[in-house]
């Protein structure tokens, strides 16, 4: 299998554990993403991933997001974390589904930046789906260390492009050893503060 799927699988596999591993009084609690709580951060991977499948289908931008906007369901009985349990696991096949069909990793998408190499949005959703794993496995006191390869893969990709804080999107970053883990690496280049 192709590096970048098996990390894509890998990343979704993870970010799944931590939200089952969720209860039903943990959903508001703060994450180290500042702006969200928990079903907030959640909420976030879910629209995500809700636009894999028809940005990979070719749709543009326009037609993609009435396709995400139609598959927003209602709120079901279950309570608030049940729904987002549900929602993630589905959006996250349909996800899955759309990235390994055939001839996908060739292809260009279209994003608010332009048309961009399949492989450069997988491995920003690879990104998204390892930082926040650790920003809600951090919310939830979640034991289990992300794996070694994943963080790896993600923070070699991430640690070129120097300060991310010029994006707009994270905080300057954050002092960390030299001998440091990597996934403290890795959280400290996004302004997160290791554990």
């Amino acid at each position: 299998m192709d590096r970048l799927l098996a990390m894509f699988a890998s990343g979704q596999a993870e970010f799944g554990k931590r939200v089952h591993a969720v209860t039903e009084y943990q959903w508001a609690s703060a994450t180290p993403d500042t702006e969200w709580s928990v079903a907030d951060l959640v909420n976030h991977l879910i629209d995500e991933h809700r636009w894999v499948p028809p940005l990979l289908r070719g749709l543009d931008l326009r037609s993609a997001g009435e396709v995400v906007d139609g598959s927003r369901s209602l709120p079901v009985d279950g309570g608030v974390g049940a729904n987002l349990a549900q929602e993630w696991d589905e959006t996250a096949v349909a996800s899955a589904n759309a990235v390994r069909a055939p001839g996908t990793l060739e292809r260009t998408v279209e994003l608010s930046r332009g048309q961009t190499p399949v492989r450069g949005y997988l491995e920003e959703l690879v990104f998204d789906l390892t930082v926040h794993a650790w920003d809600l496995g951090t919310a939830i006191g979640y034991a289990e260390p992300l794996p070694d390869e994943l963080v790896g893969y993600v923070y070699e990709r991430v640690s070129g492009h120097g300060d991310l804080s010029g994006s707009g999107l994270f905080g300057k970053p954050v002092d960390v050893p030299d001998d440091a883990p990597t996934i403290d690496k890795l959280v400290a280049a996004t302004g997160r503060r290791p554990r």
